[in-house]
Order: C-alpha cells, then structure tokens, then sequence
C-alpha cells in the first residue's frame, strides 16, 4: 500500500514538474498562470498533502490572498518553479530519503528566544520571509552556524548537491556541534513550516 502510495506520489510530482516546466517556458508567470497553478493544485490532494506541494501551494494561495501580486511575489514563484524543475520534483522523494539520515524528529517548538539559522533555498519564501515567520513568534534568527543555536533549518529547494553526499557548511557545522553534545537540532524545512 506504501509502495502504490509512493508510486502515485511521484506521478504527481512529475505532473507538477510537467506543468511548472510548461508555464515556465517563457520565464515568465502571468496572473492568469498563477491562478491556472493555484486551481490545478486545489484539485490535486496527493500533491498538497506533502512536501513540496503543500508550501507552493500555500505560498499561492497567500500571494492571491488580497487580489494583488507584486512584483516580489511573483519573482518568488518564479524563482521556486524555477529551481523545482532544476531539482527535478520527481527526485524529490529521494532527496527526503537520504537526508532523513542527518535531520532530527522534534516536537513542539517553542519559538519564544530559540534561535535558528536557515540554510538553503525556502520554498515558503526568500529567506528574508522566513525570517520575518520566526522572528513574528519571538524567535531569534543568526546569520551562522554558532555554539548557542537550537535549529538549523534546512530549504527545500536546490539542495542537488546534499543529495549526491556533499554537505553544505552550515550543515556540516551543526553536525560538529551535535557530535560534541550542543543540542542543536537539523530539521527539514517542511517540518519547520509544519511547526509555524
């Protein structure tokens, strides 16, 4: 049941993947695409109900949340599609896989002075949003990788490299850390977003 489960998930990446390349092909979104996207996920729940999915589909439907899309926000989808075909979403399943060895379970997050640091490229948004998210819930974000970090946060896109083994320094630090007894969590973005 997993399997088909599994299965069925990576057909749908790989329609996404399909469709993003699709829209992208004049390297351009026009409202009209967005909205095209934002309906054709509405009626896709294997694809919204997991990573990456559910963040595009989240960050679309906040982008048409006020009837307006700036410019910035349209830049965003552009960039995220962009890197998504570049990653290829079908690979995606197995991305999570390997790099489930190195990513810690946690619980509930107290963002009350816990600081993170985020590595990577957001799927929820440029880094400077996803900054503005923690710091909203009063938590702390660092530029580095330091002794008095609690969360490294992981993006989920364009991490072609962490998938054929090479790690990212941020990463690598962290893990260092971790190895040294400091209780600095790695956790996958998706987890984060989850914990918002």
């Amino acid at each position: 049941m997993a399997s088909d489960t599994n299965t069925s998930l990576k057909q749908s990446l790989g329609e996404l993947l399909g469709l993003a390349r699709g829209l992208m092909a004049d390297r351009e979104l026009t409202d009209s695409e967005i909205n095209f996207l934002n309906e054709w996920l509405d009626n896709r729940y294997l694809v919204t109900s997991s990573f990456p999915g559910n963040v595009i589909h989240d960050r679309i439907k906040e982008v048409l949340a006020d009837g307006v899309i700036t410019e910035e926000e349209r830049s965003h989808l552009v960039d995220t599609l962009d890197m998504l075909i570049e990653d290829r979403l079908e690979d995606l399943a197995e991305q999570i896989d390997l790099t489930e060895l190195w990513f810690d379970e946690v619980g509930l997050i107290d963002f009350q002075q816990a600081r993170f640091c985020l590595t990577g490229n957001f799927v929820y948004g440029p880094k400077d949003v996803c900054k503005t998210a923690i710091e909203q819930r009063g938590g702390i974000v660092t530029p580095s990788v330091g002794e008095e970090i609690q969360f490294l946060v992981v993006g989920g896109l364009g991490v072609d490299e962490w998938r054929t083994g090479g790690l990212g320094a941020e990463i690598e630090s962290a893990m260092r850390l971790r190895a040294t007894g400091k209780p600095v969590k790695i956790i996958p973005e998706d987890c984060w977003v989850a914990k918002l």
